[in-house]
């Protein structure tokens, strides 16, 4: 208590400090663990926030729950090959079609204006391309070999479905919220013969109804690509064939035709089947 002696105000309160065991003195110090990463204080945002729309060719209702969907998706990219290309000789494209989503549009609201039903596709289109490179030039001659480049383009596309098809509705959730007559003494000042009659304010009594809709799903039908391709940084080779050119970046412009088939399967309406019986 020799410490609290120290202590000259009469409000103040002194204290020794806490005993550590010597156990704990002998211990070593906990090393970091291995391997930490830092933690990025914010996500990485994409470039694109915005996504071109894109009007249908055609829209075919074939059955009360299917649609038939061709649309045209213009794209362009540009890309650089791994070594200078002397000529292109062949380029495979395949599609790849790895979004189809579909977005019913909300509950009519009087006075409230409508959106139309939308569908996102996204995917890519895969590029094979053959191109020569060459390695050894005379003055009347050009040697080289064939290299092989594969790359994937992006594109995507939001496609108005408009107000044509006939699309089977959404169920929502819902929430409902009830609650019990409470009846209460009031404090002084009122009558005896009065009564605080309200609802009870310390409950919370909610009914939450939940309709789990079937995924809409998509099925590719169709498909067409037509490319062009054209050389941006092409240079003349010189001390050879009159003509001749090298290059690496390459732009190219398509016009994707999709034709897919729309399924919207509709939702069990448990009341109307109910209320059928």
């Amino acid at each position: 208590m020799t410490n609290v002696y120290k202590c000259h105000c009469p409000h103040q309160w002194c204290q020794t400090s806490t005993f550590v065991p010597n156990w704990v003195l002998t211990m070593p110090a906990p090393s970091p663990p291995p391997n930490i990463q830092p933690v990025t204080p914010n996500p990485v945002f994409p470039n694109t926030a915005t996504l071109p729309t894109c009007t249908p060719l055609q829209l075919i209702q074939t059955s009360p729950t299917t649609a038939l969907v061709t649309v045209s998706i213009p794209a362009e990219a540009v890309f650089t090959l791994p070594t200078k290309a002397l000529e292109i000789k062949m380029i495979r494209k395949n599609l790849k079609l790895t979004q189809c989503r579909f977005f019913n549009y909300s509950p009519p609201i009087i006075c409230k204006p409508q959106d139309t039903p939308k569908l996102f596709l996204g995917g890519f289109v895969r590029k094979d391309i053959q191109y020569s490179e060459a390695t050894r030039q005379t003055a009347t001659t050009i040697e080289g070999v064939i290299k092989d480049f594969v790359i994937d383009v992006p594109w995507a596309c939001v496609v108005d479905l408009g107000n044509t098809l006939i699309i089977p509705p959404t169920f929502f959730n819902q929430q409902h919220e009830y609650e019990f007559f409470s009846s209460t003494s009031l404090p002084s000042g009122f009558s005896t013969k009065d009564k605080l009659m309200s609802g009870d304010l310390s409950e919370l009594n909610v009914v939450s109804t939940e309709f789990f809709n079937p995924l809409p799903t998509c099925t590719l039908v169709y498909s067409q690509i037509n490319a062009m391709d054209d050389a941006l940084d092409r240079v003349a080779m010189s001390n050879t064939l009159i003509g001749e050119g090298q290059f690496s970046r390459v732009q190219e412009k398509m016009v994707i035709l999709i034709q897919l088939q729309l399924n919207i399967p509709a939702a069990i309406d448990t009341g109307t089947i109910c209320c059928q019986r």
